[in-house]
Order: C-alpha cells, then sequence, then structure tokens
C-alpha cells in the first residue's frame, strides 16, 4: 500500500519531535494552508494539523470538501469535539502530544481507508448511532452465532476487553471475530460496522 505524504502544520514546537518521528523523512512541515490544493493533490497527501485559535472547525470542513484526509490535534481532546469534527470530514483525531507510535498507528489506519478516532469517542459514535432502530435482521445471515454475539455486544458500546469477559473468550478471539466480520459485511471498522447494521 502507498503511503500518503504526511503535511504537518503545528502551532506546538513541543509536540513537533513526536510528529517528525512519527512522519519519518519524507513529511514537510507547512506554514499555511492557503495555496494547499495548487501545491498538493489530496490523493497523495494526508494533513496532520494542529487546532488551535488560526485553525477552526470551518476551516478544517473546508480542507476535507476539499477532499483532503486530515488527522487533528488537539491540546484538549474531548468526546464532543472529536465528534463534532469527525461531522465535518475528519478522518482521526488526536492529543497533540500523543507518542509517535500512536501517531504511526493513526497514520497507518487512515492509509488503509479507515478512521481512527480512539476507543472513548468512536463508543460514543456507536451510542449516537444505536439510539436508531435496528430495521432488519438481515445482517445476520452473513454470520456465525458467535460473530453475532461479538457484533451485538459492539453495538451495546462495550471494549473487546468488556466483550472478552462477557463471553468467556480472549480478547484475540474477539478480534478474530471482529476481522471476520468486517470482512463478511465489508466495513473497515467498528462506527462502519454500526452504521450499516442501523442503516444509518
Amino acid at each position: 500500500m502507498q503511503m500518503k505524504r504526511p503535511l504537518i502544520f503545528i502551532n506546538s514546537p513541543n509536540a513537533l519531535k513526536n510528529w517528525l518521528t512519527a512522519c519519518g523523512s519524507d513529511a514537510k512541515i507547512l506554514y499555511d494552508l492557503e495555496t494547499l490544493s495548487q501545491e498538493f493533490s489530496y490523493s497523495d497527501v494526508i494533513l496532520l494539523i494542529h487546532l488551535s485559535s488560526n485553525m477552526n472547525p470551518e476551516k478544517i470542513s473546508l480542507l476535507c470538501q476539499q477532499g483532503f484526509d486530515v488527522l487533528a490535534f488537539s491540546d484538549r481532546p474531548s468526546t464532543t469535539e472529536g465528534i463534532e469534527l469527525f461531522k465535518k470530514g475528519i478522518k482521526g483525531y488526536l492529543n497533540t502530544h500523543a507518542t509517535a507510535d500512536r501517531i504511526q498507528q493513526a497514520l497507518t489506519t487512515i492509509n488503509s481507508g479507515s478512521i481512527w478516532l480512539g476507543s472513548e469517542i468512536m463508543q460514543a459514535m456507536i451510542g449516537q448511532v444505536g439510539q436508531s432502530p435496528i430495521k432488519s435482521s438481515d445482517w445476520k445471515k452473513e454470520l456465525t452465532p458467535r460473530e453475532i454475539q461479538v457484533v451485538e455486544q459492539v453495538l451495546n458500546k462495550k471494549s473487546n476487553q468488556e466483550i472478552a469477559k462477557t463471553l468467556s473468550i480472549t480478547e484475540r478471539t474477539v478480534k478474530s471475530h471482529l476481522h471476520n466480520v468486517f470482512e463478511k459485511l465489508q466495513v473497515s471498522d467498528r462506527l462502519a460496522l454500526a452504521l450499516k447494521i442501523h442503516n444509518w
């Protein structure tokens, strides 16, 4: 898989080192975003953007509308802010001072076509989806009884650890079941799974 080139827009010199470590030598630091669409093709790059007073959600929304993959970083991440930014089109959301490993995981996830929001925000979003009734049980036809049990736990906002405990299986087995479910239902993550099942 071809990794997109990371473009970094940050106002925090303290966090920059981790960002550069995570992104590698191909990264480029940006000092403004005004000419971005003239300089770069949205399909070749991923934007790492530090949320600050001069980078508001509307500017982020505009970049997402132009087709750019945006990984947003917040000094004080919150579930509310994460959900709001996701609705505007971001692909990932992290603490500004996240470790280089965590940033790399987020970049890999986004490059594969999935979203990275962290478990708390993901669970909250699944909870929002879960407020609408499930219209059909047709999704169950593709799955084994155990996979259905795992999916029902996901829809109840349970983490892998909680699912493992409830069903008396290992976390590794939960991950294996979810992997199979994602393939069978052609989704990339838990949120996409919930959306597909709820037809939301």
